[in-house]
């Protein structure tokens, strides 16, 4: 009876032991290219660029890649719409992505975003600066969603980004 107490015990301590590392590992996004390689993707959608509690209306357009560690590389980020649109000028580039990587199943970070605002009286740099978003995985559709996501100088963004290709979340 001792013995099979002792094999119950350890049994379920080795399914407790594989349950809390499955939920303690990263979230990560998925697939990656063949044989761990890079994808390309973009994001588009609307977006509001706000400064000094002005907003603008813009239309964002994010290009870049996730690796096969599923981290977010935003190498181009561009707002279209109004001219003033384009005077917020993004600073994600290949040679200084924005890093994402996403933190639960539903929850993104993006580090080092960062805008100049090139416009006269309330223009200036916000950021770079760590955002919060969330990711939503429909089945066949991601959203990359972004909620008055707040920059260093006095900027926020919101955002929801439909990306291309579809990204699948995994916990």
């Amino acid at each position: 009876m001792n013995k099979m107490h002792n094999m119950i015990l350890a049994a379920s301590a080795c399914a407790l032991a594989l349950g809390m590392s499955s939920a303690a590992g990263a979230a990560t996004i998925t697939p990656p290219g063949a044989g761990g390689a890079a994808i390309p993707f973009s994001a588009v959608g609307p977006a509001v660029v706000s400064k000094s509690g002005i907003d603008v209306d813009c239309t964002a357009v994010f290009s870049g890649t996730v690796d096969g560690a599923g981290h977010v590389l935003i190498t181009s980020a561009a707002f279209k719409g109004i001219p003033v649109c384009r005077m917020i000028k993004a600073s994600a580039t290949a040679t200084a992505p924005w890093v994402g990587r996403v933190t639960a199943v539903n929850q993104l970070v993006i580090d080092q975003v960062m805008v100049n605002v090139n416009t006269p009286i309330l223009g200036g740099q916000c950021g770079p600066s760590l955002v919060n978003g969330r990711i939503a995985d429909s089945g066949s559709e991601t959203t990359i969603e972004l909620s008055a996501a707040p920059l260093a100088g006095g900027c926020a963004i919101s955002a929801t980004l439909a990306t291309t290709p579809y990204m699948h979340v995994t916990p």
